[in-house]
Formats: C-alpha cells, sequence, structure tokens
C-alpha cells in the first residue's frame, strides 16, 4: 500500500512540474513575441515621417492558442498527460487597411505610444509570472528554507 501512494505522489509531482515548466515555457515564448512587438512598433515609430509607410504589428494569437491546454485533465491517476504541439511562431502583419495622413502612411504616433506602453506591461507581467514560479521551484527544492 506504501509503495502505491508512493508511486501516485510521484506521478502527481511529475505532472504538477510538468504543468509548472509548461507555463514557463509558454511566457518565455510570450517574452520573446513581446521583444518582437517591441522591435515592430519602434520601427513604426522611426518610420512615421516616412511618405507611403505601412505599420506594422505583431499577431499574438497563435502563441496563446495552447493556453487552453494548460489544464490537463486525467481521467485516472497513473495517465500521463498528452503533449500537444501547436503553431507557436508570433506573425508580423502589415496594416494596409487606412492612410491617415496626405503623404500615404498609416502611422498614428499616439497610438503608437500606447501600444508600446501595453506591451512593456504584458512583458512585465510575463516576467513576472516566471518569477514567481522559479521562485516557487527554489523553495521547494530548499524544502521551504
Amino acid at each position: 500500500m506504501v509503495i502505491v501512494e508512493m508511486y501516485a505522489i510521484t506521478i502527481q509531482f511529475f505532472v504538477e512540474g510538468w504543468i509548472m515548466f509548461k507555463l514557463v515555457d509558454l511566457m518565455a515564448k510570450g517574452l520573446d513575441a513581446t521583444n518582437l512587438r517591441h522591435k515592430v512598433l519602434s520601427n513604426n515609430l522611426a518610420n512615421a515621417n516616412t511618405p507611403h509607410f505601412r505599420r506594422s504589428d505583431v499577431d499574438f494569437s497563435t502563441i496563446f492558442q495552447q493556453s487552453a491546454t494548460l489544464p490537463v485533465v486525467t481521467t485516472h491517476s497513473r495517465h500521463i498527460p498528452s503533449i500537444r504541439k501547436k503553431g507557436t511562431e508570433a506573425r508580423i502583419i502589415q496594416d494596409r487597411t487606412t492612410a491617415l495622413r496626405n503623404d500615404g502612411s498609416n502611422v498614428d504616433v499616439d497610438r503608437e505610444m500606447v501600444l508600446l506602453l501595453e506591451n512593456q506591461l504584458h512583458y512585465q507581467a510575463m516576467t513576472d509570472v516566471i518569477s514567481r514560479r522559479l521562485n516557487l521551484l527554489r523553495t521547494v527544492i530548499g524544502e521551504g528554507r
């Protein structure tokens, strides 16, 4: 009976650890995407006065599609969770729909600055999540010391 309980506890730690590292991996991909978005938005601002320049942005939808797969549900304590690979690459998309100014450029400097601030907040939130998860891991390894 003791061996069965130890085995169940080991499986539980494996599953919980897998979920934790999956979350950290997902957040790391999100950090890469926010870094890319920062570069793209900065490029938009740098070219705000370039005639016929079209703004670009980063599509995050493929990065966070797999967030729905994080809460793994198993029907038995001995089941190992499945790992599904989905698209994890951020895409740069160009906005060709509007022209705000007479020179054909569609960069709105105020909007780009707000998007940069929003992107910075997303980056800080993701680094906070990663930091908290790694601190939890350090606490577990150090037996709560």
